[in-house]
């Protein structure tokens, strides 16, 4: 049991600390570029050691900064939102351990609080059982957003007759337990 555990603890350390390595490589990779780029327009303006031996490092920082700020805002553009979408479903065939960071992040962020107010259930239908919010209902109808596997993001919506399914409530924390071990836990639930 101990050996599983430590073999499971340290594969999921290089699952982790792989794409982090790539990252932190790439950043460094691009302030080195960065720092070859302004230190000659520092140099003019005779600010290359303002800060010492780090002042080219800190300008990179600071340009990469405002290149990412203003990524950023380029992001509220429909157009540019979905290409943002479709690089990353391309990144994440890659390197699919970066799925569970963004999952991670997330989490962290409570980026999406639409979902935080979704009731969050397993819907039994005929002979199937998925995760899904409850958007809205009523005495008839019932709005669902069915979940993706591994992910606690809408995947797809449908809107149903309340007296052809049943739903079991479960939390937001179960549904993203569960969800993270591709569905194990679920069958426990359903009683």
């Amino acid at each position: 049991m101990k050996k599983k555990f430590l073999t499971s603890t340290i594969l999921r350390g290089i699952a982790l600390a792989f794409p982090l390595s790539v990252v932190v490589y790439i950043l460094s990779k691009f302030i080195k570029v960065f720092e070859k780029l302004i230190g000659p327009i520092a140099k003019k303006f005779e600010v290359e050691h303002v800060f010492g031996e780090i002042t080219l490092t800190f300008f990179a920082i600071l340009i990469m900064l405002t290149i990412i700020f203003l990524l950023g805002l380029l992001m509220k553009i429909k157009i540019i939102a979905n290409l943002k979408g479709e690089v990353e479903l391309l990144i994440l065939k890659f390197i699919p351990s970066l799925n569970h960071l963004k999952l991670m992040a997330a989490e962290k962020l409570n980026s999406d609080h639409a979902v935080s107010n979704w009731k969050a259930v397993l819907v039994i239908k005929d002979d199937q059982c998925f995760p899904a919010y409850i958007i809205e209902e009523n005495e008839v109808w019932i709005t669902l957003a069915k979940v993706g596997t591994a992910n606690t993001n809408p995947a797809a919506m449908m809107i149903i007759k309340q007296s052809s399914v049943t739903c079991i409530s479960i939390t937001m924390k179960q549904m993203r337990v569960c969800n993270k071990q591709f569905g194990k836990g679920y069958t426990e639930m359903i009683k």
